[in-house]
């Protein structure tokens, strides 16, 4: 199960990534490769990400796990009628030839692959509660499951660059993103499977004495203190600090450094790195020791390089 489950995340994951600098590509040839415009294209693709969480956190709230992937498969399907992504000659011809061009390239995003971004950024953690309602002795900590995910990311980054872009046309993969979108398809389905199996074992085999068990281990969790609102809003405020990192960086270099496209891929790749390396089970606790030794004096150092002006 575990395979299965982080194959389909690795899977998603590769999607997402691929689709952004393809969908790129097909655009901004009319607009220029101007930080202005890529920054443009990240921030439609965090807000449609964030758009996909909201999905999953609703479907979670008010619907049965059954029905959640009842839901979530039909959604899928509906997608896969839009395929393949592509950007009409009239969306073309609607360039603005003067002003601002950003509402143009947000709604130009919308059309082109607004639908297939969003089930596919939300497959992520609605994969994850599905595995932790499993049996598997490692549904209670499925948070490992994101190690895969980033890995699928990174692949994605590395892969558009180097073998995709120089080799294939962008139709040609558009048709191929297509393709891979068909086999997530029917690896959902097979996650979908083993939870049900999974879900209908465990009804079978509950007894008197495990209906007991679960009782406690409820009345357990129900004891632990409920997160305050000051801590939601300390946490949500601290998960802004490193994406919104990301995006200056990634301003800074290609403004100050180069104009180069495809530039942004280098901090999201290492931005990516980073959360492989968090989320693996077999490097928490050295990371956990390596971070409490080395960050504080290395955070040290690139402020002082940054407000010494040694990088201007």
């Amino acid at each position: 199960m575990t395979f299965l489950f982080a194959a389909t995340l690795l899977v998603s994951a590769f999607l997402l990534f691929w689709i952004q600098p393809l969908v790129a590509k097909m655009l901004l040839p009319h607009l220029g490769g101007t930080p202005a415009v890529w920054n443009t294209c990240m921030l439609f693709f965090q807000g449609m990400l964030l758009v996909g969480y909201a999905y999953v956190l609703a479907s979670v709230r008010w619907l049965t796990v059954r029905r959640q992937a009842l839901l979530h498969l039909a959604l899928l399907l509906l997608a896969a009628l839009l395929l393949p992504i592509t950007v009409s000659e009239n969306v073309i011809g609607s360039v603005p030839a003067g002003g601002n061009p950003i509402p143009w390239l947000v709604g130009s995003l919308m059309s082109a692959l607004a639908v297939p971004f969003f089930v596919v950024s939300a497959s992520a953690p609605l994969l994850q509660k599905w595995f932790s309602e499993s049996l598997h002795p490692s549904a209670g900590d499925p948070y490992f499951l994101y190690a895969a995910s980033n890995a699928g990311s990174l692949l994605a980054l590395i892969a558009f660059p180097t073998l995709l872009e120089p080799n294939l046309k962008l139709y040609q993969q558009s048709w191929l993103w297509a393709g891979v979108y068909l086999g997530l398809v029917i690896l959902v389905c097979a996650c979908v499977i083993m939870l049900w199996q999974s879900i209908s074992t465990d009804l079978e085999r509950i007894d008197p004495a495990r209906q007991d068990e679960q009782k406690t281990s409820t009345m357990a969790k129900d004891q632990h203190p409920q997160v305050t609102l000051k801590q939601r809003l300390r946490w949500t405020m601290l998960a802004f600090v490193p994406s919104s990192l990301v995006l200056g960086v990634t301003t800074f270099i290609t403004t100050d450094i180069a104009a180069v496209p495809l530039l942004w891929v280098i901090p999201l790749a290492l931005y990516l790195i980073s959360f492989v390396l968090v989320f693996a089970v077999k490097t928490e606790s050295i990371l956990r020791r390596a971070t409490n030794r080395i960050m504080p004096g290395s955070t040290l150092v690139v402020t002082l390089i940054v407000f010494s002006g040694a990088v201007e």
